[in-house]
Formats: structure tokens, sequence, C-alpha cells
């Protein structure tokens, strides 16, 4: 029988042993560790795997377009995202994207395996940490006077994310993307990105 493949994509060294460590020690599994967006894409074209384990914040790429690129070309494949953010907005973003889980950095380690079993079984997995924050941000958001576009294009924004590549992480075009920002700014009463960073920072969403 052939072993359960996981890959864990991050670029910290020390981050994804640990957890190629953790992911090992079940009985039929086999985790390779990568640590770059070009490592993932050469993998893929050799073998896919069973289940992918990605950080968002990769130094080669944007996480959410690698996300959205993965997808595309293995619609069906399981993707758990191990993000050190735990913002509600990031996690709407990901599972957006086509996550199917979300597990932050500083949860416990038996967190990974159960996101593991759960996305197999074809269920959504939040880690423990995340769920009060879910619940909460469906009855109290962070920003209610904005549409779901215009929080993404905000939390974006406020990452120092330019126009430019907002646009192609929303897969909208730049115009939109101003046209989401100009609206953003009379919503929330700022009139630079500078103003709308510092007001995500003190919303505690980024």
């Amino acid at each position: 029988m052939q072993p359960l493949k996981i890959v864990l994509v991050d670029d910290h060294p020390i981050v994804r042993a640990g957890f190629r460590q953790l992911l090992d020690m079940q009985p039929g599994w086999q985790a390779v560790e990568l640590g770059s967006a070009a490592e993932l894409a050469a993998q893929m074209r050799s073998e896919s795997p069973d289940v992918l384990v990605l950080d968002l914040s990769l130094a080669d790429a944007d996480g959410l377009v690698l996300l959205r690129h993965v997808l595309t070309v293995r619609p069906s494949l399981p993707v758990i995202v191990l993000s050190m953010h735990d913002s509600a907005l990031y996690v709407q973003d990901a599972i957006a994207a086509g996550a199917r889980g979300y597990v932050t950095k500083r949860s416990g380690p038996d967190e990974i395996v159960d996101a593991v079993h759960a996305v197999l079984a074809g269920r959504q997995y939040l880690s423990r940490d995340l769920r009060a924050i879910s619940m909460r941000s469906s009855t109290d958001s962070p920003a209610p006077e904005l549409t779901a576009r215009e929080s993404q294009v905000w939390l974006l924004i406020a990452r120092g994310h330019s126009v430019a590549r907002v646009a192609k992480t929303m897969g909208v075009s730049p115009k939109t993307v101003y046209a989401h920002r100009s609206s953003i700014y009379g919503k929330l009463g700022v009139s630079t990105d500078h103003e709308l960073r510092q007001l995500a920072a003190r919303r505690g969403l980024v």
C-alpha cells in the first residue's frame, strides 16, 4: 500500500522540519518538506501529493496566488494553510481561494494531524485558536460598512500590496481595484493607503 504523501511548503527550515517530523510519525504517512514555490512547482510536475500544507508567506511567491494556481492544476487537492497570521480576514481569504484547512503556527502539535484527517474526510478544518475568531467575525465584522470584496482589497493594501499586485491576487483589473479603494476611502473616512494600514493595525487585522 502506497503511503499517504503530504508535501509541506514553508521557507523557514526549522519550522518545516518540525512539522515534517510530526507528520512522519503517523502510520502510513510520508511527509516531504519544500522551501519555495519553485520547489513546489517542480514537485507537482513530477509527483503530485495527496495533501498540501502551504505557508502563505513565501519569499518567492504570493501565497494566495500560488494557492489558486495549484488548485487550477489540481482542483481536488486538499490544501491546508499553515500561517503565523490569525486575523479573520486572512482566514477568509485562504478559504475563499480554495483552502480546506487553516492552522496557525502557534497551534498545538496535534492540530496539523487533525487537519490532515479532516480534509481527507472532506471536512473543513480551522485550528482551535481560530474558531472563536471565526465565530466572532461572522457577527462582529471588523468593517461591517464594507462589502466582502472591499474588505479583501483593504486587507491586501494593509499588507503593503500595490494596486497591481492586489489586482493580480484577486483576478480583477487595476481599474476595479481603484474603484474599490475609492469606495473604501469614503466609507472608512480616510484618504491615503497609509491611513488604511494604520486603521487595519488598530482593528487588529494585520
